[in-house]
């Protein structure tokens, strides 16, 4: 019996050791409290103050960490609602407010933690080479090191929205037909009006604030993260059609700045939406980016279109019918498919360059 407990305690203990968000820490070490209150000398005379009091301690500390995930406009990432009929900015809808409790960040980390957990060949033999390379990553990195978790731990002392991806989900089956959502970081102490503006469409797995929060990072571009109506990350024709006539308006009139081409960059299934944007929209936007995807069809723009992609990248690759005239092409030694989250360095060094140039 003892045993099971200290297992147990040690359970709760790297629990709360691991998770990001500070209330599930307060959790845990309440759970591990629970665990072994039994312990504390004289319990059984003060049982019921110990009980009392702990469980009014934890209510409060609980109640104090509890992120406030409500989007403000300050806020160093916004998470923005709008009605796509009327324009009007909306208040966050139930689904992603009830997934409050759990954030993106402690999800990252319980995946991270799992593939470390699981047995290497499980993983060669996961479906997609995407998804391979992305949980080796995860498991031959250490938490401090991978940058899945480092920029939420970052973003835990910034404060952060609700996740996008339930909201998606419920997209998908029909919920909030003419509500649009966006991601939107502007840089601080930059005035908006001169700064460069970056659509960046999401891959499989749906919007992330995982991206922006690289992007805040790593440019100086006020970021424009939109996503599909579905987590899955294909950007059809109307879907850009939808956020060209819709969403960017709304940006626009949000952030109070005239009309200026914005930069379009797709990662993976994402790049989808550069490869439909370069065919029907080709005067849309300022320059098109491709990361960890393939460029199939030949440019109609003039404007610049860059693809960058790890050479290990099954997902990378132009079509041999593309004069290279039409691109502009790097290929990351030793990178795969984790390019954009495992070399930020040298993959923002290319979309600063193309962005500002």
């Amino acid at each position: 019996m003892l045993r099971t407990k200290i297992i147990i305690s040690l359970f709760f203990l790297t629990l709360a050791f691991l998770v990001v968000s500070w209330h599930l820490k307060v959790l845990f070490i309440y759970l591990l409290f629970l665990t072994l209150k039994k312990y504390i000398p004289n319990y059984t005379n003060y049982r019921k103050w110990i009980n009392y009091g702990s469980l009014a301690l934890f209510l409060l500390i609980f109640g104090i960490t509890f992120p406030d995930r409500i989007s403000h406009r300050d806020d160093y990432i916004q998470s923005v609602y709008f009605d796509k009929e009327t324009k009007e900015e909306l208040p966050e809808p139930m689904v992603p407010y009830l997934t409050n409790i759990i954030g993106e960040g402690d999800i990252m980390q319980f995946v991270t933690l799992t593939t470390k957990i699981i047995p290497s060949r499980i993983l060669d033999h996961s479906r997609g080479h995407a998804i391979r390379d992305i949980f080796s990553y995860m498991r031959l990195t250490t938490m401090t090191e991978n940058n899945f978790v480092r920029p939420y731990r970052e973003l835990a002392y910034k404060g952060t929205p609700s996740h996008a991806v339930p909201f998606q989900i419920a997209k998908q089956y029909g919920w909030y037909p003419n509500t649009g959502h966006y991601f939107l970081h502007m840089p601080e102490g930059k005035n908006p009006k001169v700064c460069e503006i970056v659509v960046f469409c999401h891959g499989y797995s749906g919007n992330w604030q995982l991206y922006p929060a690289l992007f805040a990072k790593y440019s100086d571009a006020i970021i424009i993260s939109v996503e599909t109506p579905d987590f899955n990350g294909i950007f059809t024709r109307y879907i850009l059609q939808d956020i060209i006539q819709n969403t960017l308006p709304h940006i626009y009139e949000y952030i109070d700045i005239p009309y200026k081409k914005p930069h379009l960059i797709g990662l993976s299934n994402g790049g989808s939406a550069v490869n439909n944007a370069i065919r029907f929209f080709p005067d849309a936007f300022k320059s098109y980016t491709i990361i960890s995807a393939s460029l199939n069809y030949e440019p109609k723009t003039k404007s610049k279109v860059l693809i960058v992609y790890g050479e290990n990248d099954r997902s990378g690759g132009v079509n041999r019918n593309i004069p290279k005239s039409r691109y502009t092409l790097h290929v990351v030694k030793g990178a795969n498919h984790t390019l954009f989250v495992a070399k930020p360095d040298t993959v923002f060094g290319l979309i600063n360059n193309i962005i500002h140039h």
